[in-house]
């Protein structure tokens, strides 16, 4: 990673605090006010660091939906999820992630996330990072339920043998839209006009980030249909072997949840997958927010 944050965290010279998780991902940020402007320099630290921990925790946050999207707009464009019935009101970046029913209907996404995944790949130009705000968790006796596990595609890269990354060197992986059932408890079905609206799209196996010009995998079980240039059963083949590799438990962050928690993690260098370990009428409510879409190289 360029730049100068430090691995071991404690207070640095770029004015907060960096503790990273001492998992296979992830670090925490305190002595930031997200509801506030950030300087320049500070978010570009904060850019180079979201780069290279792949995920980022803010605790405590009092975030209004347009202080998140004022945030999320400094890494890029802001993409409205294909889901955007679930959109909040009068914020159509905003999505609202929720297991919470008012007069009969859903308020939000209830299952969004429920299989390892990387956000929205079936996109011609993926977002770049996502950020979650957590306005309510559910719990259980004084524990929090529904933690985020996120796995880390650079460490998986990384650990791979030399064969193995000239095999993948140049691949271009299918990644389709309807390929996976969305939602354990309460499935989503897609509506043709949805499937419609995103057609297949090719991305590299390995990708470039756009920032620290680490490579990472990109490919996941469940997304990826086929391998250009490979036979059928041999594609899905490398494609299952390299899913399993990424998600390795040293590749791993648990990430638990608090009220107030501003998570904010990279696309382009991990997977994740939300726990649905928790039951009506314990309460989930989130808002995400995705931006920062470029075309994977």
């Amino acid at each position: 990673m360029r730049g100068t944050l430090p691995d071991r965290g404690g207070r640095s010279r770029e004015g907060f605090d960096l503790t990273p998780s001492g998992e296979g991902a992830g670090a925490e940020i305190s002595g930031i006010d997200l509801s506030a402007p950030l300087p320049d320099d500070v978010f570009a630290r904060i850019d180079r660091a979201l780069a290279h921990h792949g995920v980022l925790v803010f605790r405590e946050q009092r975030l209004a939906p347009g202080r998140q999207l004022a945030f999320c707009e400094r890494f890029g464009p802001v993409e409205v999820n294909a889901f955007d019935q679930y959109a909040l009101p009068g914020h159509p970046g905003v999505l609202v992630v929720s297991n919470i029913r008012e007069n009969g209907r859903n308020l939000g996404y209830a299952d969004a996330g429920s299989h390892w995944h990387t956000d929205m790949s079936y996109t011609a130009t993926p977002p770049r990072c996502t950020a979650l705000h957590a306005i309510e968790v559910p719990s259980d006796r004084g524990r929090n339920l529904g933690d985020t596990l996120f796995a880390n595609a650079r460490a998986a890269w990384e650990a791979l043998g030399e064969a193995d990354r000239r095999r993948i060197e140049g691949l271009r992986a299918v990644h389709r839209f309807s390929a996976k059932e969305r939602g354990v408890k309460r499935p989503v079905k897609l509506s043709p006009e949805q499937i419609a609206r995103y057609p297949d799209v090719v991305h590299p196996v390995a990708r470039t980030h756009p920032v620290s010009g680490a490579r990472a995998l990109y490919v996941r079980e469940g997304e990826c249909v086929g391998i250009e240039g490979l036979p059928g059963a041999e594609a899905v083949a490398l494609i299952k072997r390299l899913s399993d590799h990424i998600v390795r438990p040293e590749f791993r962050y648990r990430h638990r949840w608090q009220v107030g928690d501003l998570v904010i993690w990279d696309n382009c260098v991990v997977q994740h997958i939300a726990l649905r370990d928790y039951e009506w009428p314990q309460r989930r409510l989130m808002h995400r927010v995705t931006a920062g879409g470029s075309v994977p190289f």
